[in-house]
């Protein structure tokens, strides 16, 4: 081998031990690397949570054009369609920013009918990712309008002084991405704060699933639709996290074998709810002149732990005073789920005490010393964006005149 050949290997050698040396400190590098990046540092900054005195600031939601983009075609497709068809897959990420605190959300719109997208008020659905919001970790913001203004507020304040599950409604300003500014309500959901409110133990709180009834390809043109999708609809759990931790399961389980054996008229109305609870919720439905927060659909059931019974939660009323006729619950009008339960006289004698109770003047004088402040409030809120909007008060004394009159014609 000449000197020069000689050379070249040994050249040739330097370079190999050379790249294996590089890739030995790149490998330990990487190992070390991926090591932190398997096993971050945990995040102790505090959660930032919205609370209710940061409503006089307003809420913001913050999302990439993209997603506004997509968020505004599915309102297209809904109004075209004339109701919303809502999926897990219509959510989209963004920010909620309310007095210098912001959290990471996604959000959707809502709503099943259209009312809830017209106009510059669109409805929405908003879960947080981290933190709460109000004390919530799911809401729904919505144009004041969709739930009869005032009067869906006045309801559940009737439900607390009743000492009925209700849910937290507000109005505050609120807009997205600057644009659809102006006042929404907020309407909280259903989970275990809302128990906390109430000063219910947690409990499993139910729904039914309503998918059906939107498809209306389901049992199409039979007379008894909306009692055979009720009485087929599987039973969810709203506050699913909870449910589904395995030392909550049992009383779970319970909550829907209580309501399931109700519908299949295995277990009576005394066995699976609390009457004197329930005639206090028809009351103030009564009172409030309207039974859209009875549909089976919109009630929500909460399983009381204390007393193995369940309760109802009082949810979207959308009254605007204004039904007249025989009270819901004397009517043939009444849809099957309640039919089922008025078939026991208990109940239905308690409900009419509860009219009685709700028919004298003082109940509604006693309402408005304790809550008339915040109408006052809600209705300077909502003049901010209504400027011509008036609240009359006229209107729930004439609703319980009503009630006296039915009173004094049944002779109860």
């Amino acid at each position: 081998m000449t000197k020069q050949s000689r050379l070249k290997e040994l050249y040739k050698g330097f370079l190999n031990l050379l790249t294996v040396t590089v890739f030995c400190g790149v490998l330990l590098f990487s190992f070390s690397s991926c090591g932190q990046l398997e096993v971050p540092k945990k995040d102790k900054s505090p959660k930032a949570n919205i609370n209710v005195t940061d409503l006089a600031t307003g809420m913001y939601l913050n999302i990439a054009d993209s997603s506004f983009n997509k968020i505004k075609a599915k309102r297209e497709a809904a109004i075209e369609r004339n109701r919303l068809f809502k999926s897990k897959d219509d959510y989209v990420y963004g920010t909620l920013t309310s007095n210098n605190k912001t959290i990471e959300v996604k959000a959707r719109l809502k709503g099943d009918h259209v009312d809830h997208l017209k106009g510059e008020r669109w409805s929405f659905r908003i879960l947080s990712k981290d933190g709460t919001i109000l004390n919530h970790a799911k809401i729904s913001v919505q144009g004041v309008h969709t739930r009869g203004w005032v009067n869906e507020w006045i309801f559940h304040k009737l439900l607390e002084q009743e000492d009925l599950i209700h849910l937290q409604y507000e109005f505050f300003p609120f807009s997205v991405n600057d644009t659809l500014n102006g006042i929404y309500a907020f309407e909280s959901h259903f989970d275990n704060h809302l128990l906390k409110m109430a000063n219910r133990k947690t409990g499993p709180i139910l729904k039914f699933d309503e998918t059906s009834l939107w498809d209306f390809q389901v049992h199409r043109g039979k007379e008894n639709r909306d009692a055979l999708i009720m009485q087929e609809a599987q039973l969810l759990v709203c506050n699913k996290k909870w449910g589904a931790k395995k030392k909550h399961k049992s009383v779970t389980d319970s909550a829907i074998k209580l309501m399931n054996d109700f519908r299949k008229g295995e277990a009576t109305c005394s066995q699976v709810f609390d009457l004197k609870v329930w005639a206090r919720f028809m009351a103030v439905n009564e009172l409030m002149r309207c039974d859209h927060a009875l549909r089976w659909h919109n009630i929500r059931f909460y399983l009381n732990p204390e007393t193995n019974k369940i309760e109802p939660i009082g949810f979207d009323l959308s009254s605007w005073l204004k039904k007249k006729g025989d009270l819901y619950f004397e009517s043939d009008k009444a849809e099957l789920f309640h039919k089922m339960m008025l078939k026991d006289e208990n109940y239905v004698k308690l409900i009419q005490q509860e009219i009685i109770r709700l028919s004298s003047r003082s109940y509604i004088d006693n309402f408005f010393s304790k809550y008339g402040d915040g109408i006052e409030a809600c209705v300077l809120m909502i003049n901010k964006d209504h400027p011509e909007y008036k609240y009359n008060r006229a209107h729930l004394y004439q609703s319980q005149k009503r009630l006296a009159a039915h009173v004094e014609k049944s002779n109860y």
